[in-house]
């Protein structure tokens, strides 16, 4: 991840305070045993301490949340409130890494940065979040070093065609995310969680809206909305999830679908011969252990492919590691 992108990252987390909650996310289709299309994935978040009563607390939180408190979901005297910073960067490849010269019939080289600013606002069973994004696309974005790095590391073969990558551009945007659980079962000593999530992601990277369902089982199951940290969740699936205390594991299940109304691939890839699926369907599984400062999961995640030339699944893995601080 480029150094000018950290830098911006260290000077909005005072913003936010004592941030309560952190997370490193990593996607990587190495998991599955392949490697082109969505090639690779870095996320890493921060949310902060939860603010209770903002109808009379004076605090930046509870200020924003004042702010958006005409919005559906936002109740300054009924929810908890936090602020999340989130820096993604993503990175697409074609399918022949070796190759120098552009093959106009596969994917581009395509390198994607960017900084999330959101407020989600939660009560027992539903949580809703707002926010905004800003990002680059191009040589800036520290895509190619990033990948070159981590392939070096797995022993993988080095990329040969960054030179061609698409950008130099400016991404910019706003999200919207609901999720509610529906129930949580206790037999025995097992627990068993059903909830929903959608979403709206208006940007012109890659604008979209999701809904997904999940399932889960375990033991002193964590308290976070959603458990995909790969997909719809995100920033989100941060939220509550050391609200519990002691160890607990779970499994789960989800499937989700995506219409796509924007693809800056589609748009702005030239001589490449790429056209994208208005919509794609997918399904998640995946599992985890939690302890009081510490949790982490492993997720398996296949989809129809994006582009309306492959009939391929399109599948990645991803390992996220959180802590509370």
């Amino acid at each position: 991840m480029s150094a000018r992108v950290l830098l911006i990252l260290s000077c909005l987390l005072p913003l936010c305070g004592q941030a309560s909650t952190f997370g490193f996310s990593w996607d990587n289709d190495l998991f599955v045993g392949s490697d082109g299309q969505y090639t690779n994935g870095v996320r890493i978040s921060w949310v902060g301490d939860a603010h209770h009563r903002c109808e009379r607390n004076g605090t930046f939180t509870c200020g924003l949340a004042a702010a958006l408190d005409p919005l559906p979901g936002i109740s300054l005297v009924d929810d908890k409130h936090a602020l999340t910073l989130s820096l993604e960067q993503i990175m697409i490849t074609p399918s022949d890494l070796a190759r120098e010269t552009p093959d106009f019939n596969d994917l581009p080289y395509v390198g994607y940065s960017n900084l999330e600013l959101g407020l989600f606002s939660w009560n027992g069973n539903s949580l809703f979040g707002y926010g905004v994004r800003i990002g680059i696309v191009g040589p800036d974005s520290g895509a190619e070093q990033s990948q070159k790095v981590v392939h070096k590391i797995t022993g993988s073969e080095e990329p040969k065609g960054w030179d061609n990558q698409l950008g130099h551009d400016a991404i910019g945007g706003a999200y919207f995310i609901h999720a509610h659980r529906l129930f949580r079962y206790v037999q025995g000593p097992l627990e068993s969680e059903v909830g929903y999530a959608w979403g709206v992601d208006a940007n012109n990277f890659n604008g979209t809206a999701r809904a997904g369902g999940f399932w889960r089982i375990g033991q002193n199951l964590p308290r976070n909305f959603i458990p995909d940290y790969a997909g719809i969740g995100t920033a989100g699936s941060l939220v509550g999830l050391f609200d519990g205390e002691g160890f607990g594991w779970e499994v789960f299940f989800a499937s989700f679908g995506e219409y796509i109304g924007y693809s800056y691939l589609e748009e702005n890839s030239g001589p490449y011969d790429v056209e994208s699926r208005d919509g794609i369907l997918g399904l998640v599984l995946g599992g985890g252990i939690r302890m009081d400062d510490f949790s982490f999961t492993l997720t398996l995640q296949g989809s129809s492919s994006p582009t309306r030339k492959s009939d391929d699944i399109l599948s990645f893995g991803n390992m996220s590691f959180m802590w509370r601080i």
